[in-house]
């Protein structure tokens, strides 16, 4: 993908690695008056996570902001961080790119420009260790199984990761089994943040 070169600048092809790995998780790029504008949340406990994407998007990012929420089923609140960036066209050819009728979809050219650092950031932000055995999860439960089956395919291309769809109460996530644990951990390991390093072997 080229950059986007206007009055509202250019992001950089590090910032462009990690917006393709926050798409892929919990991140989404919504529409916001006129143009494009990204925005990921998390709970306290990756409260430093939020401010360091923070600061990776500067200077297209606005002030992380705090905000408190009540389920009212329980009546418990719940403490969540979020930053979003300003709504800029900069981000219109990533929302074009991963979204199709404002639903979150795979892009086939993700097989050309997903990065270790891009793999790493959706780990971060939506995968997780097995604690029973050696192997880790990529939570893409959100997607359509021929999305996840492209997933699996992207990341067999890309990184020699043969991955397997493990199925919870009818949801598939993506598994990296035990045989290409030490490859994925290999490959994500460089970015990983001092947070994260609990997700690691």
């Amino acid at each position: 993908m080229g950059n986007t070169v206007g009055s509202r600048g250019v992001l950089t092809q590090r910032q462009k690695e990690i917006l393709i790995g926050t798409v892929l998780g919990d991140a989404y790029l919504e529409k916001n008056g006129r143009y494009t504008r990204v925005r990921i949340d998390h709970y306290d406990k990756h409260k430093t996570y939020i401010f360091w994407l923070a600061q990776e998007f500067l200077p297209f990012s606005l002030k992380p902001r705090h905000i408190v929420e009540t389920d009212k089923r329980n009546g418990k609140q719940y403490s969540r961080w979020y930053f979003s960036t300003k709504s800029l066209p900069i981000f219109d050819e990533f929302r074009e790119l991963f979204y199709r009728n404002g639903k979150k979809i795979i892009s086939p050219l993700l097989v050309k420009i997903l990065s270790p650092l891009s793999l790493a950031i959706w780990y971060m932000d939506d995968g997780f260790r097995r604690q029973d055995s050696k192997g880790f999860y990529l939570c893409t439960s959100s997607f359509t199984e021929e999305e996840q089956k492209a997933l699996q395919e992207i990341l067999q291309a890309r990184f020699s990761l043969t991955t397997r769809i493990h199925h919870q109460h009818e949801l598939g996530r993506i598994f990296i089994p035990s045989a290409y644990a030490d490859r994925f951990n290999e490959i994500i390991k460089p970015f990983i943040l001092p947070e994260f390093q609990y997700k690691l072997l």
